[in-house]
């Protein structure tokens, strides 16, 4: 069986050189050193111990609160208007500039948390002290991790893991090449209620509620496999698990595991009763055990692979190794890595490990990846392991399109269609009077938290008085319409989407009457956790202007034949306040108010979504130079992204893409490493507070994680949306921010708007080469690529 990966390589073609996350040691911090595998259902996190291995098990949907905890469950809507109360709120913020929204704020109840489902436990008979020549290993390539030792009774002992999508399983594989020892299998968890655990024919079920007296079901189901027929009828269970004797004379057995809940996206809606309840999940679970057992090993990981690569290998980026990093462990590499001077194969690594890191929590049948993507090692997560939507969740599919994982969405769209809207469109009307469309805040969970949080008190109005929301998520259904050109998708999914956001804000924009300057404007807002509740926040009037000219762009593609809906459109966008003003200080204003504090070093980028990862700024005014400067000067103040508020990761990587579009590598890439020194751990998850003396209570969040894949793709090139009423011959620009450590860089497969996908190489000297442009169609607009200087470039097409 230690063939099996020649045979891959003979039958998958070509196989690239490994890239992985590697250790002499095993795991034992999650945050910090365990490495995941997944499948966008399924997720994992080993930590590879010599003779007490284990996996910390996520199923995708698992959650405390909601509708299982509290039959009542509103998702945050009070049950009565709020909107007399909005009004006077309009009325006050108009007439003083500022003012409190404390009677619109609403509840928390119920609102849960993301969840640890349990663990697999495999235990060896041997003494560790007699293993040499460990490694902990995952190969982002192949969507395989791993580790492996030597001891001299019992030879090399190898242990593969990998959650398949085609299998919509994960696997265990076992291996030596003596016979192996006695070998224990558990499946275990330490939830209160205490799960039930059964054991039969080879097989362990681990079945629970999520919380007492009433909560989601969870089943898990672990069943031991072994090659050919040797062991063929035989049992091995036990009254707490699976035992394998080393009587037995095996050198090789594999481990099925599948878990689910009886959480259904589809239920949360009026005519369900916004129940989300599904049914037991048993059934389907032991029957995803069952298919996968009766397959070989090899085919399990054939199929796995081929699913995994056809993803992973739409798109490359190779960097130089100058420093021969290639060869060195990844904790090792993080030790030598620097803020004076990067690593560029180690900066690679992490840009990939993105990209890995999507393919295992996003799949078309899951739910969207949340704020740890969907590892998770606790019964409740940092800020519930929700979806923040001021950032986070739009970070997480960060370059997703333009590396080939747009397909990897679907579940994102469906997530939004089927929980969001249907409470969404609630809270419209009972917060904001709306008469059409739909609308969510910051923080929401599984169950369509769409209402406000805050329990009425206002010093929390920051954190989630964000009604914008909806629109920004909006930029991404365009995107993903704006690079595969599928109508039929946007005609069913896309559009009634944008179009709900669309409503939504044309019935609650005013007219400005603080002002009197004819505008219209969002009363009340909050710039994304910053004080004060006022109206016309950047943010907000930049993203239903973008919201607004993508339902202008998309009109004839979308089907619809609402000719007056079209006409308010144009209205509204002819009067709205964009969001763009140039302060006192020669910043982008963070508010209509010029209140901005050029000492304000804030997490948050807000005032300059529209210069990334938006639009209507870095495309509709790039060529005034008075708003590029102003976009400089906002970077100036805000800072590097290490202040008093907090120290990030995803703060530090929007630094560096809006660095990025200004043509400047050298910020841009002191950003990223300022990042990678101050906010990724060995395993190269991002986590807050990498402080040495506190590893073990480190904060794993994943969107730095994605967000790096995002600033790297825009250090390389610049394919800019384009505002409503645009026209001509379009400019991408290529490496209009690569930092010299990079030259000697290739990038192939970058898909573009419109259709087509672009390659390049960026020479030793920084000047691009070799550019080719493929599969883009003669009816797709036209394209001129020029290099950051503006020089136009030479295209092959194929």
């Amino acid at each position: 069986m230690f063939t099996h990966l020649l045979f891959l390589a003979t039958s998958l073609g070509t196989v690239s050189a490994a890239r992985e996350l590697w250790f002499n040691q095993p795991a034992w911090d999650w945050a910090s050193q365990a490495l995941p595998i997944g499948n966008g259902k399924h997720a994992a996190s080993f930590f590879g111990g010599i003779n007490n291995d284990s996996w910390a098990l996520n199923s995708d949907s698992l959650w405390t609160g909601g509708p299982f905890q509290l039959k009542n469950y509103t998702g945050g809507n009070p049950a009565e208007s709020r909107v007399p109360a909005l009004r006077g709120i309009q009325d006050f913020i108009f007439k003083n500039g500022t003012g409190s929204i404390a009677g619109i704020l609403g509840s928390d109840a119920g609102y849960g948390s993301y969840s640890v489902l349990g663990n697999l436990s495999v235990g060896l008979d041997l003494d560790a002290a007699t293993a040499s020549s460990y490694k902990l290993w995952l190969d982002i390539d192949r969507g395989v991790g791993g580790s492996s030792f030597v001891t001299e009774k019992y030879g090399k002992i190898t242990r593969d893991y990998f959650c398949s999508f085609p299998a919509q399983a994960c696997i265990y594989h076992l291996e030596s090449t003596k016979p192996l020892p006695t070998v224990t299998v558990s499946l275990g968890s330490t939830r209160s209620p205490a799960p039930t655990i059964t054991t039969a024919s080879n097989t362990i079920t681990l079945r629970g509620l999520a919380e007492s007296p009433d909560g989601m079901l969870y089943d898990a189901r672990a069943a031991i496999v072994f090659p050919g027929t040797a062991q063929k009828g035989k049992d091995f269970t036990t009254s707490t698990g699976l035992s394998v004797p080393a009587t037995a004379g095996v050198k090789e057995l594999w481990i099925v595991l599948s878990m689910d809940t009886n959480y259904d996206e589809t239920k949360g809606n009026p005519s369900d009763g916004y129940t989300f309840q599904g049914i037991d999940p048993a059934k389907k679970v032991a029957g995803n055990v069952a298919a996968a057992a009766s397959k070989s090993y090899n085919a399990l990981l054939a199929e796995h692979i081929k699913d995994h690569q056809a993803l992973y290998r739409a798109f490359s980026l190779t960097l130089p190794d100058p420093l021969g990093s290639a060869s060195k462990a990844t904790d090792e590499l993080m030790k030598a890595y620097t803020l004076d001077k990067g690593d560029p194969y180690l900066e690679s690594l992490l840009f990939d490990f993105g990209r890995y890191l999507l393919i295992g929590s996003s799949r078309p049948n899951s739910l969207p990846p949340n704020l740890q993507g969907k590892w998770s090692n606790g019964f409740g997560a940092a800020w519930s392991g929700d979806y923040h939507t001021n950032i986070n969740l739009q970070m997480n599919v960060w370059g997703s399109e333009a590396t080939g994982l747009g397909g990897t969405l679907d579940g994102l769209w469906r997530y939004m269609t089927e929980t969001w809207v249907p409470r969404g469109s609630e809270t419209a009307s009972l917060l904001y009077g709306a008469t059409e469309g739909w609308v969510v805040h910051n923080e929401i969970n599984t169950f369509g938290h769409t209402g406000l949080k805050g329990n009425g008190d206002q010093s929390t109005a920051l954190w989630f008085a964000y009604s914008a929301a909806n629109a920004w998520m909006m930029q991404h259904v365009w995107d993903h319409y704006d690079f595969t050109g599928d109508k039929d998708w946007y005609k069913s999914v896309g559009y009634p989407l944008i179009k709900g956001v669309a409503q939504f804000h044309l019935s609650t924009l005013l007219e400005d009457k603080y002002y009197n300057d004819g505008t219209l404007v969002v009363n009340p807002c909050n710039s994304p956790e910053q004080p004060p509740s006022t109206f016309g926040c950047a943010i907000d009037q930049q993203q239903i202007s973008e919201v607004f000219m993508n339902v202008l762009k998309g009109w004839d593609a979308s089907g619809d034949k609402d000719l007056a809906f079209k006409k308010r459109v144009e209205d509204a966008l002819s009067k709205l306040y964009t969001g763009i003003r140039v302060g006192r200080y020669g910043q982008i204003q963070e508010w209509k108010l010029d209140i901005d504090n050029p000492e304000d070093g804030h997490r948050h980028l807000s005032h300059l979504y529209g210069w990334y990862p938006g639009y209507s700024i870095s495309s509709v005014h790039r060529e005034n130079t008075t708003i590029t400067k102003a976009v400089e000067t906002t970077l100036i103040h805000r800072g590097l992204g290490k202040w008093t508020d907090a120290n990030a990761g995803w703060e530090k990587v929007w630094r560096g893409a809006c660095w990025a579009g200004l043509n400047n590598s050298t910020m841009s890439y002191y950003e990223l490493r300022f990042a990678i020194v101050e906010n990724f751990a060995n395993n190269l998850y991002s986590v807050y507070s990498k402080d040495p003396s506190t590893i073990g209570t480190w904060v794993f969040q994943i969107d730095a994680n994605f967000g790096t894949v995002g600033q790297v793709l825009h250090m390389f090139v610049h394919d800019l949306d384009v505002g409503y009423g645009q026209s001509g011959e379009k400019t991408v620009v290529l490496a209009p921010a690569v930092p010299e450590a990079w030259w000697g860089s290739k990038i192939e497969g970058h898909r573009l708007r419109g259709g087509g996908e672009v390659s390049f190489e960026v020479s030793g000297e920084g000047k691009v080469k070799s550019v080719v442009l493929k599969s883009r169609k003669s009816s797709a607009p036209k394209l001129k690529f020029v290099d950051a200087t503006g020089k136009e470039l030479e295209v092959k097409r194929s």
